[in-house]
């Protein structure tokens, strides 16, 4: 446990700068998807996002980057796309949210509240001018544009209120607009959930890359294993009677250092002592590791036909027992 948290630590201190270019490029697939569409909708946001996914498994499947992941190991063709295929298997959908919808007046909104302050402008400020300064026409000229001013300002703070929004969607709309502060916001938001979906990738990642770099040295082994194996087999069919138990016991011994177990001690052909019998009392976990002739119970005494094939400590194939039967 400790030592995969110790790879998953190494592989996510490795990738740093990988990471960061790769989710810099996923951000520009996702906005060069959407700026061909003048208003995109639900739909072509989940495009953006599955294209910028894509190019980001891309990225982080790469063999560059794999062989950061594992530690600076190399892997084969046949060994990368193992990792790609069980990825691709666990791999989780980046969820994106849209950009946020900001009510805005319409044109013709602003362009008659405008109207409608400069008039209300100088109706409202040529008077106070007049009795203030007894100046009429100074009243007229900054009316206007005050008025203007003030009514724009006043409409636009109203749109943003969701009610009148609602109530009133013939005075105001709601727009995805993905220019200027919106498009700045959503960006940092695309830019956080494609982190935090490599942050989640690189440590399944090293755990695949250990799974199959195991895999694939235990293949290699079991591969030498059995040419040394065959080869000694070879042998043995060659070899001539006189030269029979110098040969089985070598094929013995290589087969209990390629990993076979219960093959200590001679063999019964180089002593004759071990040629009894091995008798067991039944028990219900020694199910797994034989196969039972007839109907035994647990505390039986059963007498071992057939010893297990072990490798590794896995068992390969269950040996035989048969209950022992009292004499009479």
């Amino acid at each position: 446990m400790l030592e995969l948290q110790e790879n998953i630590a190494k592989a996510q201190s490795a990738t740093i700068k990988l990471r960061r270019k790769a989710v810099g490029r996923a951000v520009r697939e996702y906005f060069s998807t959407l700026e061909p569409i003048r208003r995109p909708g639900a739909g072509d946001f989940e495009a953006a996002g599955a294209r910028a996914q894509a190019m980001l498994k891309e990225e982080l499947l790469a063999a560059p980057f794999i062989s950061l992941v594992s530690g600076g190991s190399n892997l084969d063709d046949s060994a990368l796309a193992l990792v790609a295929l069980h990825f691709e298997a666990i791999a989780r959908p980046v969820r994106i949210p849209g950009p946020a919808a900001l009510p805005e007046s319409k044109t013709l909104t602003l362009a008659l509240a405008g109207a409608a302050g400069a008039v209300g402008g100088m109706f409202a400020l040529a008077p106070l001018t007049r009795v203030a300064l007894d100046m009429r026409d100074l009243g007229l000229v900054l009316g206007a544009p005050l008025g203007a001013l003030l009514a724009v300002l006043i409409v636009q703070r109203l749109a943003r209120i969701r009610f009148l929004a609602r109530a009133l969607p013939w005075l105001f709309v709601q727009r995805k607009s993905l220019h200027g502060a919106v498009r700045s916001e959503h960006e940092k938001a695309v830019r956080a959930c494609l982190e935090q979906w490599t942050d989640w990738a690189v440590p399944m990642l090293a755990v695949l890359c250990l799974h199959t770099s195991g895999a694939a040295e235990s293949g290699s082994d079991r591969d030498k294993a059995l040419r040394r194996i065959g080869k000694l087999i070879y042998a043995l069919h060659r070899t001539g009677s006189e030269s029979l138990p110098v040969v089985a016991h070598e094929l013995i011994h290589e087969a209990k250092n390629s990993g076979f177990e219960g093959l200590e001690g001679l063999p019964v052909f180089l002593d004759d002592t071990r040629a009894e019998d091995q008798t067991l009392t039944w028990q219900p976990d020694l199910q797994s590791r034989y196969e039972t002739f007839g109907h035994i119970v647990e505390g039986d005494q059963v007498r071992v036909e057939r010893q297990a094939v072990i490798l590794g400590g896995r068992i390969v194939q269950r040996g035989l027992v048969r209950k022992v039967r009292d004499k009479k």
